[in-house]
């Protein structure tokens, strides 16, 4: 999308109406007087979207009535590639230069405000693809995390790639490219609040916890007890962990075999293939209780939701 071939007097309106569909509930406004320009590339990988923006000065921001308005649990992780960005969230106010990131949680108020021409890179995926509750990150959104050393020296290059490569991503790779994402954010998060303040031994160990349960989704036989035991805890030890975070550990893994096979079944490289074949492949052997789950979080099954996943790729 560019505002190359739109009137001068309507280019902002135009941008912000098309970045509209891209980022629902976002208000754009303009804080220059010069003519706005803009262009964006978008795409979905999976369950990730990434886009490359290029414009004028602009703030952007969403607030607590447009939350209400656009439920979205999602974190936006935003790599500058060129001008200055003034972020804010909950309070805290950080600038971004070239080579910077910081991430942020749709589901609480957030603007960015850049003052002059800017390049940047976002990319949004679900809050509970991060294997850490989000009380974790409270400390950590809207604060600058220097691409010079550590993690965010892999995650910038990475995520610059990524954008410029996506639309030449073959189907079968894209399950790999967002568990590498996801996981190079994890591990940028990680070492970025071990710095901030040391980690509670807690907080560590439900860290690899839930890295063990992610490694064995595929394991039918990923249990409670085979966790426990793994890790020397108890199994009472095991529940009170999850439940400090108001979860369980069945409906942890519950609900990440089940973004997995929604991933694999959205493939098209493997549209044919039998629904028992992609939920036995993230340990759900009865097909009939993964069709009843699958159902019950998607609001459609799993059949449909294959065939509407389809149809949008192929209009697209």
């Amino acid at each position: 999308m560019t505002t190359d071939s739109v009137a001068q007097t309507e280019r902002f309106d135009h941008w912000a109406h098309e970045m509209s569909k891209l980022f629902t509930g976002l208000d754009a406004r303009p804080i220059a007087r010069t003519p706005f320009h803009g262009q964006a590339a978008s795409d979905d990988l999976g369950l990730l979207h990434l886009s490359s923006i290029s414009a004028g000065p602009l703030r952007v921001r969403r607030t607590a009535r447009m939350i209400a308005q656009h439920e979205e649990d999602h974190y936006k992780v935003a790599l500058q590639t060129s001008g200055i960005c003034a972020i804010e969230q909950d309070g805290v106010c950080s600038t971004l230069g070239p080579g910077d990131i910081a991430i942020c949680d749709t589901s609480r108020p957030y603007s960015f405000t850049y003052d002059n021409d800017f390049r940047t890179v976002l990319m949004l995926f679900p809050r509970p693809m991060l294997p850490l509750h989000p009380d974790a990150l409270r400390d950590l959104t809207a604060r600058r995390i220097s691409a010079d050393a550590g993690v965010a020296a892999v995650v910038g290059p990475f995520l610059q790639s990524l954008s410029e490569q996506i639309r030449d991503c073959a189907d079968p790779t894209a399950g790999s490219l967002v568990d590498g994402a996801v996981s190079l954010v994890t591990a940028l998060v990680t070492e970025s609040l071990a710095r901030s303040a040391p980690q509670l031994p807690q907080d560590a160990m439900m860290l690899r916890i839930r890295t063990h349960i992610e490694n064995r989704l595929s394991d039918p036989d990923l249990t409670p007890d085979s966790i426990a035991t793994a890790h020397g805890i108890s199994r009472r030890y095991l529940f009170k962990l999850f439940a400090a975070q108001d979860l369980t550990v069945a409906g942890w893994i519950r609900m990440r075999r089940l973004e997995r096979c929604a991933r694999d079944l959205a493939n098209a490289a493997a549209p044919e293939q039998p629904i028992s074949t992609v939920a036995a492949r993230w340990g759900l052997l009865d097909c009939r209780h993964f069709s009843r789950l699958f159902k019950s979080a998607y609001g459609e099954t799993p059949r449909d939701f294959r065939r509407r996943a389809l149809a949008g790729r192929e209009g697209s």
